[in-house]
């Protein structure tokens, strides 16, 4: 008789793990170096930690929010002799949280801005009503379970893309909803924050519907401008 092998569930490496290994270890070699030494690039310290480039770029952000090095673009990055002698964990993790978040409202300003034009010129009715149906759900769910009242946030750009009718636009913004889902709990924390942000989406969808697209790529560029003061206040950018 076969012995039933016993069933391991496992859940998938955290990939905020392996960025803040990458970014220990580069800050336990960079405290050795002296101020204005230029750090390896980005595909050699790929090649020596055997990471992805993506995890490299994240823990060199992180380690410039924490003032240890500074990057130059065109340059590359340089030792600012500031590495103080203990950079604790949480510290490590909340700077390299930083880092993401910057590049992330940096790609919110360049993708859903025009995102948000583009909505505004060829939305169809169809567009309008899942639209107007996702701030109805948004509107109701103030004020109760945070998660739904998230995901149903985070939808309505979603929509705002589908009814831009550029499929390459839409896919990107599908890869953006991780990472706002991810950060959403601590703004939504915030004062005021859920209705503010149910007003904003409320004028853009307005916009939408009166077809003003420069009035939409305002609007929506102007959100997360404010949307990163939010990020802030919640020490999250």
């Amino acid at each position: 008789m076969t012995t039933p092998v016993p069933k391991v569930t496992l859940s998938p490496a955290p990939r905020r793990k392996l960025t803040e290994t990458v970014a220990e270890q580069l800050l336990g070699a960079i405290r050795t170096l002296p101020a204005g030494t230029k750090v390896p690039s980005e595909r050699e310290l790929t090649k020596e930690l055997g990471v992805g480039r993506s995890t490299v770029r994240e823990a060199l952000n992180g380690l410039a929010m924490l003032g240890i090095v500074e990057i130059r673009h065109g340059q590359g990055v340089f030792v600012t002799g500031e590495a103080s002698p203990a950079a604790e964990p949480s510290s490590m993790t909340a700077a390299l949280q930083r880092g993401v978040t910057h590049e992330f409202i940096e790609a919110r300003l360049i993708v859903e801005v025009e995102v948000a034009r583009l909505a505004a010129e060829r939305r169809t009715s169809e567009d309008l009503a899942r639209l107007e149906a996702a701030i109805k759900k948004q509107k109701a769910r103030l004020g109760s379970d945070l998660d739904s009242l998230i995901d149903v946030a985070a939808s309505f750009n979603v929509l705002l893309a589908e009814a831009a009718h550029n499929e390459v636009l839409r896919a990107m913004l599908e890869s953006f909803v991780t990472l706002m889902v991810e950060r959403a709990p601590q703004i939504y924390g915030l004062d005021g924050f859920a209705e503010w942000d149910l007003q904003e989406h409320q004028e853009i969808l307005a916009a939408v519907r009166d077809q003003d697209a420069e009035r939409a790529r305002e609007l929506m560029r102007n959100h997360i401008e404010e949307l990163s003061k939010y990020y802030e206040a919640a020490g999250a950018a």
